[in-house]
């Protein structure tokens, strides 16, 4: 999910509504995590993401002409850094959360996309010299903390990433696939450059005009991937043109919808303690949609990441 700067004026009281939006907007984005899942499993994984960013622009562009008459007019500059976002934020993340969650169960997945603010603040105090507070460091130290207790503690239960864990040799009783861990951190760190770059934005963007525009990017930037995959689209049954559906339709524009709308009436720091939101989604439909086992390694994971995403986030 994609965490644009709040407008200025927001306002800084309470706002039920807004919350309605933020919270709303985190339950769908934790839904991706155990779609990716079903995904990496059973489709043809980039022939889906390519579809679902064609269902995406067929919604987002007409949006955006009716709402602001078109695309805007930016300088050569700043379409370079939108499509560095894109290719961040929409093709590097989504291959390296499709290849991580084929080796971690949705729930595990989940809990580390979640630690996107503590490598916020981190990434701020490495690349842009921000001087974190010792909250800020707390913070950043509970979400290390629970990626750990998923990396070494046991896992208990079976279930299908149980199987195809250990038909590839990768699953021990020691913890989590440490190469899926990499893999699914390795995308949060690609959401981070992200936003990273959103701040290197000299002409003021609209959040419809720069999701839109990464979203026709992401198309692009997808179909070299999605070209030797294309003989398998009579793979999709109904079932998983329901899936490019939703991830399209939902996922990719309501989520955005949902999140801009509130973020824009709250302030930074309040919306980011709703990401929050991400690991309790992420582990309700893993168990839910996937049946895979929730065990005492994920609740206590997730609990030291909410930690930590109060300790960043808390003003």
């Amino acid at each position: 999910m994609r965490l644009p700067q709040p407008t200025a004026g927001a306002s800084h009281g309470p706002a039920w509504g807004a919350y309605f939006d933020l919270a709303a907007a985190m339950v769908i984005v934790g839904s991706s995590v155990a779609a990716a899942r079903f995904v990496s499993l059973s489709l043809p994984p980039h022939l889906v993401q390519e579809l679902r960013f064609l269902v995406a622009a067929c919604i987002a562009v007409p949006l955006l002409y009716r709402r602001e008459g078109g695309l805007p007019r930016l300088p050569a500059r700043d379409w370079g850094v939108l499509f560095l976002q894109a290719a961040a934020g929409s093709l590097l993340f989504n291959v390296l959360l499709l290849a991580g969650v084929a080796r971690l169960d949705a729930a595990a997945a989940g809990v580390v996309t979640s630690t996107t603010p503590a490598v916020m603040a981190l990434a701020s105090l490495v690349l842009l010299r921000e001087r974190p507070s010792l909250r800020t460091l707390a913070g950043i130290a509970c979400c290390v903390a629970g990626v750990l207790v998923l990396r070494l503690a046991p896992v208990s239960g079976a279930g299908a990433g149980d199987a195809m864990h250990a038909a590839s040799g990768t699953f021990a009783a020691s913890g989590v696939d440490g190469v899926g861990l990499l893999l699914v951190l390795g995308a949060v760190c690609c959401e981070t450059l992200f936003l990273l770059l959103g701040r290197t934005l000299r002409t003021p963007v609209s959040p419809l005009a720069a999701s839109t525009a990464c979203t026709l990017f992401g198309a692009v930037q997808f179909l070299p991937l999605a070209l030797p995959e294309a003989h398998r689209v009579a793979e999709l049954d109904v079932t998983g043109w329901l899936l490019v559906g939703y991830y399209g339709a939902v996922i990719t524009v309501v989520a955005y919808i949902f999140w801009f709308r509130g973020v824009a009436r709250v302030p930074a720091g309040t919306a980011g303690a709703f990401t929050a939101v991400l690991p309790v989604s992420a582990l309700g439909f893993s168990a839910l949609l996937l049946g895979e086992p929730v065990g005492w390694a994920h609740l206590a994971g997730v609990a030291c990441v909410l930690c930590g995403i109060a300790c960043v986030t808390r003003r």
